[in-house]
């Protein structure tokens, strides 16, 4: 008998298909996420750990991308209040233009840092010529060096490069064990406009990389660069290490990197201490003239191509909710990344104070379907969006849209106390 979603907070309970587990009355479950009458042997997620020893992880890994099932306050629950006067605006005549990371593109959009996972590195090539060709910024993601090689990398730069025009920007992401093998140096050499330092995510945050293979020398090969190997069974799983955070370590890295004369960028997960980084980021800059330019924000919602079950689902909260903590802006541009995936929630995101949206799963999902051209359509169909919501803001640029959180409504108590916005219609009339 198939399990019925439960109502509340999460919409599985002990079992999910992600885990390839099911309960025996899934109508019928206990707070616990245990069924009210459960016959011995369980098909639920405790009966697989039971069997297996092991934290569950979504399935299949390689040919599949996950994001978390747990329901919190989230973007979609806040609606956009049109703009009553003022003058008129022709959706279309909306520009979408930005500079983002202190580069051009056609639209506040990023391509997130889709790393070494296969369902990602298998159309990596096409990724980056369709983010070009979309006149949008694409990041490497974390442990592509390692897996592929000097030559991989080179080929999704070149990709990137053979394809912009005029618009956008290659970035290299940086780990802890990238920045131990000299990824920075290696990446500016190959063509990269920029590096991006990676302090987390918002799919793992705590956690390092991860990935699945059954190669034995790619074990050893993992090992000798730095990284956690488990063998379970036949198969591998391989971590980055996480990393260490302090002002002194942050500070020496972002000096190292500057002397590249690049663009720097950094990206962290949404965690206890942010706020903090966020000064600590804004002061580096100021005070050693670092040409830091960005900071990815990823909070949950964010996918990914492996990470535990339970951490995806119980770990973090929204990106946007930075906002209604948030005192003074910093120097630099805050994206936010984390269960965004069209126009309208894009728009949400700038209005609630992002200068753009990172977005990671539906670019897979873009390339998958239709290559690079399938990029260039999602993002084009993506813009039409945006431009849309100006009108109904009368704003002529999405740069307007910033000056526009007074017009969000939050749909439930909850979310407006996560994203700091009025419940209230004569709060927004």
């Amino acid at each position: 008998m198939a399990f019925a979603p439960r109502k509340g907070l999460r919409k599985h309970s002990g079992a999910c298909v992600v885990t390839k587990t099911d309960l025996l009355f899934g109508e019928h479950v206990t707070q616990s996420g245990i069924c009210s009458v459960c016959m011995r042997e369980g098909k639920c997620e405790i009966g697989r750990k039971a069997r297996e020893g092991t934290p569950l992880y979504p399935e299949p890994f390689g040919i599949a991308q996950f994001g978390a099932e747990k329901i919190l306050p989230n973007i979609e629950d806040i609606q956009i209040i049109p703009e009553l006067w003022g003058n008129g605006v022709w959706f279309n005549e909306v520009s979408t233009e930005v500079k983002i990371g202190g580069f051009k593109a056609l639209a506040p959009i990023v391509s997130t840092g889709l790393g070494s996972t296969k369902v990602a590195s298998d159309i990596g090539k096409i990724i980056s010529a369709g983010c070009a060709a979309a006149g949008i910024p694409r990041v490497i993601g974390e442990n592509v060096l390692v897996t592929f090689g000097e030559n991989g990398l080179k080929e999704l730069i070149d990709a990137y490069k053979s394809a912009q025009r005029g618009y956008g920007a290659i970035i290299v992401q940086i780990n802890a064990n990238e920045h131990k093998l000299g990824l920075d140096e290696i990446a500016v050499r190959l063509g990269a406009d920029a590096i991006e330092m990676k302090i987390g995510q918002g799919a793992k945050q705590g956690l390092g990389g991860e990935i699945q293979f059954d190669d034995p020398v790619a074990a050893e090969k993992y090992k000798k660069a730095g990284y956690h190997v488990v063998q379970r069974g036949k198969v591998f799983d391989r971590h980055a290490y996480p990393g260490d955070l302090s002002e002194d370590g942050l500070r020496k890295t972002l000096i190292q990197y500057a002397n590249h004369g690049k663009p720097i960028w950094v990206k962290t997960g949404l965690g206890h201490g942010l706020l903090k980084l966020i000064e600590v980021l804004d002061k580096i800059k100021t005070e050693q003239g670092i040409p830091l330019n960005s900071l990815t924000i990823d909070g949950f919602g964010g996918g990914t191509g492996m990470s535990p079950w339970h951490i995806m689902n119980e770990c973090s909260i929204p990106s946007g909710s930075v906002f209604s903590a948030l005192g003074r802006r910093p120097k630099f541009d805050l994206l936010l990344a984390g269960g965004y995936s069209d126009g309208a929630s894009i728009a949400k995101g700038i209005m609630l104070g992002a200068d753009g949206i990172a977005l990671g799963r539906s670019m897979i999902i873009a390339a998958f379907s239709n290559k690079e051209t399938g990029i260039q359509n999602f993002v084009k169909a993506l813009r039409d969006e945006i431009q849309m919501i100006c009108a109904t803001q009368k704003v002529r640029s999405v740069t307007e849209l910033k000056n526009k959180r007074g017009n969000l409504f939050a749909l439930s108590t909850a979310a407006g106390k996560m994203f700091g916005l009025p419940t209230e219609p004569k709060n927004v009339l």
